[in-house]
């Protein structure tokens, strides 16, 4: 069937691809040329080096803008935070004003002072035109 299998991984005392001499695996030539740096030297990379140093260029970009953004949700996220607390407070606020507007409220405070409510419900006093215009004159 398939012999390429059948066949053992050493052959000759050599060992096989991908093997090292003390029978672990071997790493790839281009890993051990980034590693080393001997990549930068070939010609293809260096006609393209104005272009690897835009793309390293933009990826700084794009990570200095995720934490531009990240800085900003927090900034935001603790205005909101702050928000809340102080509608809770508004709401707090006025509900002890509203309170303290009422009539039997007021009456009570103001008896303290020697005060007391009028039980006498207020009146309207109209004054004609013609009598504001002669005050007026005079």
């Amino acid at each position: 069937m398939n012999r390429m299998r059948e066949k053992p991984a050493e052959q000759d005392g050599k060992p096989a691809k991908g093997e090292g001499t003390k029978g672990g695996p071997r790493l790839p030539r281009a890993l051990i040329g980034v590693l080393n740096g001997s990549f930068l030297t070939r010609e293809h990379v260096l006609g393209n080096m104005p272009f690897i140093l835009f793309v390293a260029g933009l990826m700084l970009c794009y990570i200095g803008y995720g934490y531009w953004t990240e800085r900003t949700v927090r900034e935001l996220e603790r205005t909101r935070t702050e928000l809340n607390e102080m509608r809770a407070e508004y709401l707090t606020i006025q509900a002890r004003l509203d309170e303290a507007e009422q009539q039997s409220e007021v009456g009570e405070q103001i008896g303290a002072m020697g005060l007391e409510d009028s039980r006498v419900p207020p009146y309207r006093i109209t004054v004609p035109p013609e009598q504001l215009e002669r005050k007026t004159e005079e």
